[in-house]
């Protein structure tokens, strides 16, 4: 594949607007001493409620050491605490404080900007397209045996 063939492929484009969107939430979320890998946590919480850690991991198709190093981030800042379960001890709970909960307005700002800038001159309708069609892509390629 020539480069000329290779920056027209998909998963060269696919890949390069993660980039460019992933960049632009760590610049924007830097302020309140976030990732982005962190902020999904607490935006996850604060819309779901408390989950465990092997669901949190779970959700984001991560390792267990990539989990533990965002849970122990967010843990140290206290923006999230954990809870012993009571049915199964050796799973905790993780649930957001108030610190933790009162990011939750920010983070939800900064998608919304971030959402706003990268949908610009689409429709209302190809947004719902591409949605649909990378939806589609994302269980071609999900590993087996996850959801």
């Amino acid at each position: 594949m020539s480069e000329g063939q290779y920056s027209e492929s998909l998963g060269y484009n696919i890949h390069m607007v993660s980039h460019f969107i992933q960049n632009l939430y760590n610049e924007k979320l830097s302020e309140f001493d976030l990732t982005h890998s962190q902020a999904k946590v607490i935006y996850l919480l604060a819309n779901y409620g408390d989950q465990t850690q092997s669901d949190l991991q779970k959700k984001f198709h991560i390792k267990a050491s990539s989990m533990n190093g965002i849970i122990d981030s967010l843990l140290k800042h206290e923006r999230i605490q954990k809870k012993s379960c009571s049915t199964d001890k050796r799973s905790k709970w993780i649930a957001l404080t108030d610190q933790g909960l009162e990011l939750h307005d920010n983070i939800v700002r900064v998608i919304r900007e971030i959402e706003t800038k990268a949908s610009h001159g689409l429709s209302e309708e190809e947004q719902k397209i591409m949605v649909s069609w990378l939806k589609k892509m994302q269980n071609n390629l999900k590993p087996s045996g996850r959801d």
